[in-house]
């Protein structure tokens, strides 16, 4: 438990750490991304969903000294690592500097951290208001939880390790920073509740996992090397590559039907896919 204690608290990050840590972590996951033929596996899903991002803003709120420096740190750390993972991968992307349009959502969520991280240097205190800011990330770990449980369900062992990870930072970040009775009992009836959440959820709206490949000129998409793909809750990944002059879109999905939006120069074309029960294959069509 000292251990943990010492990860969520009692660690030194100095400005020269985290500015390392930031260039690090940024330049190792978009190495990771570019490896081939691990696509739909745990090794990418640092680079596209937020349970890893989600333990480093912790560790990094808990060892603050002051609201301010906390909120400075996250935001920086995040300011740099991000945006690297995606120009590690331009020299060897055929999307290049339109990899770019995938940080979007990013710049959100790194703007975000400057209140979050205010609000996060109070984990600190080890009490229920603790438990308190740390249940919506419990809740946003539940939830990943929950979509990539449906992930390896369907599609074995896919994301195992990812899933176990989910589970694993929420019982951490629980044990490391709730300090007192009460913390512990409010942080374990969140956590409980969440996860409970996701089990009926999984019940009424299934766990099920898709991962098509859809040819876009043969479903009439308006795209080329530097389209930029966005979607729904019901579709986790998507991205679009070049095959023998052909443009294909892979998506991650966890039901037969969800949006996209395509922005092609500037030109934003939302998409319905959809899987045709007859032909055992998944198609677009503009809504």
């Amino acid at each position: 438990m000292s251990v943990l204690r010492k990860l969520f608290g009692g660690l030194d990050i100095t400005w020269p750490k985290l500015i390392i840590w930031a260039v690090v972590i940024g330049a190792a996951v978009g190495g990771l991304m570019l490896i081939p033929g691990v696509d739909d596996t745990s090794v990418k899903d640092i680079g596209t969903t937020f349970e890893w991002w989600i333990f480093f803003g912790v560790v990094i709120v808990s060892n603050s000294k002051s609201p301010v420096d906390s909120a400075a740190k996250a935001f920086v750390f995040f300011l740099i690592s991000q945006p690297l993972i995606y120009l590690v991968q331009v020299p060897f992307s055929d999307m290049g500097w339109g990899l770019f349009g995938y940080y979007k959502i990013w710049i959100i969520w790194t703007l975000a951290t400057i209140p979050m991280g205010a609000v996060g240097h109070f984990v600190k205190r080890g009490d229920v208001i603790s438990s308190l800011i740390l249940a919506p990330m419990t809740v946003f770990l539940a939830y990943h939880l929950y979509t990539y449980y449906g992930s390896v369900k369907n599609n074995f062992p896919h994301h195992l390790v990812t899933a176990i990870l989910c589970a694993v930072f929420i019982a951490v970040t629980i044990l490391g920073i709730a300090r007192t009775k009460n913390a512990k009992i409010v942080s374990w009836l969140i956590a409980g509740a969440a996860v409970a959440a996701m089990v009926v959820l999984a019940l009424v709206k299934g766990t099920e996992a898709y991962s098509p490949t859809i040819n876009c000129q043969d479903n009439g998409m308006d795209v080329n090397a530097t389209s930029q793909v966005s979607g729904t809750v019901d579709i986790q990944q998507y991205r679009i590559s070049e095959f023998d002059g052909m443009y294909m879109l892979y998506l991650e999905m966890n039901t037969k039907e969800g949006k996209i939006t395509i922005d092609t120069d500037g030109r934003e074309t939302t998409y319905v896919i959809y899987y045709d029960e007859e032909k055992n294959t998944f198609y677009a069509k503009k809504e």
